[in-house]
């Protein structure tokens, strides 16, 4: 926390000392991220394993049967594969960021992409009584990791329907600019909250209204990951009430 003081007489010592205070104040804020970061973690893997032991100590107190036992080890296995779904999605965001991995790169048909997004997503829109539309033209051309952009859009995609209220709608767009081509998601769900909008692309963050849906809260973190890991970006615009708009926009081919 200690800063370098700076004389104010704009010569090279002065300069020197501030570019050294800059780079303190990013290395506290990475120290406060990761505190936060640790925090989070520590209370996501809580909860699982506290309902693993407490499952165990009812079969061991209680269980009489086969059965008893045989349900113990199918909610185990259940509960280690949410822990390691939280835990790959861990790595695959820091990996991405962090520019590890080599994206593949290959040309792809984006409309196409979200066109397939759209009729996987449309039985869970259904299901949601949410009405799922999608409007794309027949190009938009991008150069990219197919898997993990996939991963992106059916993440935005499966927000969007999880917080559109039953008799809502989802909007799905693609259009094209000189340089980038962009993918709107536009629902009528309850919207952000202007205090929540600059923390949602956080790993692990939650708001209010989403702490009663499942999930890590890893979903838009890593959305943001691929689009940025392929020269993009996800930005949102939404209004408490009235809905949200995700727009990914990526680089053309």
């Amino acid at each position: 926390k200690e800063r370098v003081p700076v004389k104010k007489r704009g010569d090279e010592v002065d300069q020197l000392a501030v570019t050294f205070n800059q780079m303190l104040d990013r290395i506290q804020i990475l120290l406060g991220e990761i505190k936060d970061m640790n925090d989070h973690i520590a209370h996501d893997l809580r909860s699982p394993i506290a309902r693993i032991r407490g499952i165990a100590e009812v079969a061991l107190t209680t269980g009489t049967s086969l059965k008893d036992y045989e349900n113990l080890a199918a909610s185990t296995i259940e509960e280690c594969d949410r822990l390691l779904e939280m835990i790959n999605t861990m790595l695959m965001i820091s990996k991405t960021e962090a520019g590890v991995e080599a994206l593949s790169r290959e040309k792809i048909d984006l409309s196409e992409f979200v066109r397939e997004a759209c009729e996987l997503f449309q039985p869970s829109a259904e299901d949601q009584r949410v009405a799922l539309s999608c409007r794309l033209p027949a190009s938009g051309r991008v150069s990219g990791d197919a898997r993990m952009i996939q991963r992106m859009i059916s993440n935005l995609l499966d927000n969007a329907i999880k917080y559109t209220p039953p008799g809502g709608c989802v909007e799905v767009s693609l259009s094209e600019e000189k340089t980038r081509v962009l993918v709107s998601i536009k629902d009528t769900g309850s919207g952000i909250p202007p205090t929540d909008l600059p923390r949602i692309f956080d790993s692990f963050y939650r708001g209010d209204q989403s702490r009663s849906k499942p999930g890590f809260g890893l979903g838009l973190s890593l959305a943001r990951a691929i689009a940025r890991a392929h020269g993009g970006d996800v930005t949102v615009a939404s209004t408490p009430g009235q809905g949200s708009t995700f727009t990914v926009a990526l680089p053309k081919s």
